[in-house]
């Protein structure tokens, strides 16, 4: 365990926040994941130079796992799938044998995040900057909300200011039939429960919620300041004695947080330990309480939950996000594709993929305190978590066969398919093996890697070099101005960046 630092001197009050009777905003949720780019920029069709003048994103590489339980540091990177060698190479297994003994093996993504830069460079070809697609965004909060109000307003979508004052159901509790606000009663044919922890309507139907067997409750939320020469690409976290704490830099200040186990530690000692592990002054610490669970069906009858009205783990690797898009595009395209009809077999389909896409979730979470090391009571619990069956397997088969080439379902000697919905496994045996997780595949069998191997693999990491080098600083993209024109391209970045690799 990380050692702390001396209590610091300051004390200030903290707002709370809890998870189903605050009237107060949720002021996280700044880091997201991949997959909110092409939402933004393709589904939703906004433009990528005026989302960047407007907005002043962070771009997120990876998640920067700088002291997890004690191991040397890692990035769990967006473009981690860039390691493997070719699934023709006939001396992949040189490759995957010195990935697995040096885990020297950097990726694009990665290199930008060390260099702390934007993943931006000119191409005279474009007359564009170009930008490498495999980041996400950390997002100021107040810059995005108040450009999708203005986005809203152009697209001619009504923003409506109310506040719901009672949920009515039908006699079985299977049905909304009115919502009623301090102005008005809305009725209509479906409903979407965005309501957050509060769950206004879905709280309100016969629906059942599952709980995740995770102590983590409680999250510290503070903010500090930080000039743009010392932004982060990444979401920092390192463990503490009771949780982990995060670090999230946007444009405007420093996003920090540590989420404990409420069972195991005080608040007031949660705090303590929060203010010792950080050198700069916490301004506006706020708690947040929440629950580690999901509603087995999303979708009952007329209503459908989303966000943290459906379903919460905890705040680790941003997967509520990564969910809550996914979930929401599915939606949309399920019921767009049946003639928005509502009926009971579509929603059995959307509930299904609901309860495989959580339980996916809940995999990738477990596995990184299944490996997790601390002998006081809090580790010792949240290790000590259950893990599923397909997780089991998993395990098993990277000890029998180490690396996979394909991120292919495994199949049970009774059939069943055992497939990471929303995670590839890649990241699942990334996790693992920085946590110390070892193969018996490898172990056992003595296999050489040739100088060959060892510099093609110099030289591609020469290559990620090359291209971070060639990246704009943040001061050069928000202070300089530069930036007029903006494009996704992944090829032609590689082009503009670094036109001279081998």
């Amino acid at each position: 365990m990380r050692a702390s630092s001396p209590r610091s001197p300051f004390r200030r009050r903290i707002r709370t926040s809890r998870s189903r009777s605050s009237t107060t905003s949720t002021n996280v949720g700044k880091s997201t994941y991949q997959a909110i780019v092409p939402l933004l920029h393709s589904v939703l069709g906004i433009d990528e130079g005026r989302f960047l003048r407007e907005v002043k994103p962070v771009w997120k590489g990876s998640v920067y796992f700088r002291d997890w339980c004690g191991n040397e540091p890692f990035h769990y990177a967006f473009d981690i799938r860039s390691v493997k060698p070719d699934v023709g190479d006939p001396r992949s297994v040189e490759s995957l044998y010195h990935y697995y003994d040096t885990q020297a093996m950097s990726t694009p993504a990665e290199g930008i995040v060390e260099q702390r830069k934007a993943p931006l460079v000119y191409s005279p070809a474009k007359n564009s900057y170009v930008g490498y697609s495999n980041m996400a965004y950390h997002l100021s909060i107040d810059r995005f909300n108040d450009f999708l109000r203005t986005l809203c307003r152009e697209r001619d979508i009504a923003l409506v200011d109310d506040r719901i004052t009672d949920v009515r159901t039908n006699a079985d509790d299977t049905r909304i039939e009115q919502v009623s606000s301090q102005s008005t009663t809305y009725r209509s044919d479906l409903y979407v429960d965005a309501t957050g922890f509060k769950r206004l309507l879905m709280g309100k139907l016969e629906a059942a919620y599952e709980s995740f067997d995770i102590p983590l409750d409680t999250a510290l939320h503070a903010t500090a300041d930080l000039s743009i020469e010392e932004i982060v690409p990444a979401t920092v976290v390192e463990t503490g004695e009771y949780g982990w704490f995060w670090q999230i830099d946007t444009f405007d200040d420093r996003d920090l947080g540590y989420v404990f186990a409420s069972e195991y530690v005080s608040e007031a000692e949660a705090l303590a330990e929060f203010e010792a592990h950080r050198e700069e002054e916490l301004r506006d610490v706020e708690r947040y309480q929440f629950d580690s669970g999901f509603y087995e069906d999303a979708w009952v009858g007329n209503c459908v939950a989303t966000g943290n009205a459906l379903g919460f783990i905890e705040p680790l690797q941003s997967t509520a996000l990564t969910t809550h898009l996914s979930n929401s595009i599915r939606f949309s395209h399920l019921l767009a594709s049946h003639g928005r009809i509502n009926n009971v077999g579509i929603r059995d389909s959307f509930n299904r993929y609901i309860r495989g896409t959580w339980n996916s979730v809940y995999d990738f979470i477990s596995v990184h305190y299944a490996f997790a090391d601390g002998d006081d009571a809090f580790w010792e619990a949240i290790q000590s978590i259950p893990l599923s069956d397909r997780v089991e397997q998993y395990i098993e088969y990277y000890d029998r066969n180490g690396i996979e080439l394909y991120d292919s379902e495994l199949v049970t000697e009774e059939g069943t398919e055992l497939s990471m919905l929303t995670f590839p496994t890649s990241s699942l045996y990334l996790i693992m093996r920085n946590m110390g997780a070892t193969s018996s595949f490898y172990e056992t069998h003595d296999f050489t890697v040739s100088e060959e191997i060892k510099e093609r693999w110099r030289q591609r990491n020469a290559f990620v070099e090359r291209l971070a080098d060639e990246c704009l600083t943040y001061e050069e993209v928000y202070k300089s101005g530069l930036v007029e024109s903006y494009i996704r391209n992944e090829r032609a970045f590689a082009q503009a960046a670094a036109p001279n690799r081998q």
